[in-house]
C-alpha cells in the first residue's frame, strides 16, 4: 500500500495456451480487473477525496502584511475559514486579487484579451479568522494590512 492508494488482489491463476476475457472497469477513483468474469484485483485512490484547496502565508517584511496565496484547482465554489491566529495585530482591512475563469482550459485572445483578467476586490474581517469563498479554478492573492505597517 502506497500513501492514499489502496490495493488488494484476490488469488487468480492463468494457465498459458488459453484464452481469458479480461475486464478493466474505472469507476470514480477505483479501479477493478476481472478475470473471466472473477474479480481478481482492485486499487482505489483515496486521495481523490482530498480538497482541491491549496495554500501558502508569509509576512512581508517591509510592509508588514500578511501575504495569503490560495489555489482552489476544483471546478466548485469552496468556503473557508481561514485562521490567522499568532500573525499579529491584524487591521481587519485587506485586498483580494482574484484570477478565475469557468473553465481551466479558458485562455485570452486577441477577440477577447480580457476573458482570464485578475479583478481587485476589498477584503474586511474582524478578529483572526476570515471568512471567504474561493471561486472554482482560481488563484487569490490576499493581502493583509496588520499594526507592523511601516
Amino acid at each position: 500500500m502506497e500513501i492514499g492508494i489502496t490495493s488488494e488482489s484476490m488469488k487468480a491463476s492463468i494457465e498459458t495456451g488459453r484464452w481469458y476475457d479480461i475486464k478493466i472497469e474505472i469507476r470514480g477513483n477505483t479501479v477493478r480487473g476481472y478475470l473471466d468474469g472473477k474479480l481478481i484485483q482492485e486499487v482505489a485512490d483515496t486521495r481523490a477525496n482530498v480538497k482541491s484547496l491549496c495554500a501558502s502565508a508569509t509576512r512581508d517584511d517591509e510592509s508588514g502584511h500578511i501575504i495569503l496565496k490560495i489555489v482552489n484547482a476544483g471546478s466548485e465554489l469552496l468556503h473557508t475559514q481561514i485562521d490567522l491566529k499568532g500573525a499579529g495585530t491584524l487591521s481587519g482591512n485587506g485586498k483580494a486579487i482574484v484570477l478565475t475563469s469557468v473553465s481551466p482550459l479558458d485562455e485570452n485572445t486577441l477577440e477577447d484579451p480580457t476573458k482570464v483578467s485578475p479583478k481587485t476586490e476589498m477584503v474586511k474581517f474582524s478578529g483572526t479568522n476570515l471568512a471567504r469563498s474561493f471561486p472554482g479554478n482560481s488563484f487569490t492573492v490576499i493581502r493583509i494590512a496588520t499594526s507592523a505597517e511601516k
